[in-house]
């Protein structure tokens, strides 16, 4: 399975969401790591751990929200709750832990990576959300390895 991009916008919006992808999952694992004593962390990192934290906050709340949509096909529909919604306009900050979820299985996740990056991962060619899934966990893995110097 390959992804196709057709188009030179496209293909740059891609370009730039995956240098942004592999920052964030750079700056992540800088944040976490213990500063030296007496040091402090940087101007970013207070606003990652508040992004951190909310989502954090948010994705038991949207876990329970979203069992009001059980019976529904449709996998916008469990995000279009307060908390599912709040969870989105987190925005690209957030995308390292939308992977984790569809590292777990949890293909809804495929809806606010949609909807955050503005990207058809399948280009117009749907398959399932299984396969959405796969389609952006490869995107993310191809991401980090253009990030990495």
């Amino acid at each position: 399975m390959s992804l196709r991009v057709p188009n030179p916008a496209r293909r740059g919006a891609l370009a730039v969401l995956a240098g942004l992808a592999g920052m964030i999952a750079a700056g992540r694992a800088a944040a976490e790591a213990a500063p030296p004593a007496g040091t402090s962390r940087g101007p970013g990192a207070p606003r990652m751990r508040t992004i951190e934290g909310e989502y954090r906050r948010r994705l038991p709340l949207w876990q329970a929200e979203r069992q009001q949509f059980r019976h529904s096909s449709n996998t916008y529909d469990y995000w279009k709750g307060p908390h599912g919604r709040a969870i989105i306009a987190l925005g690209p900050a957030i995308l390292p832990h939308l992977i984790q979820e569809l590292r777990k299985g949890d293909f809804l996740f495929n809806v606010p990576l949609t909807l955050i990056t503005n990207v058809d991962i399948a280009d117009g060619d749907y398959k399932s959300e299984q396969a959405n899934s796969e389609l952006w966990l490869k995107w993310w893995d191809s991401a980090k390895d253009t990030a990495q110097p």
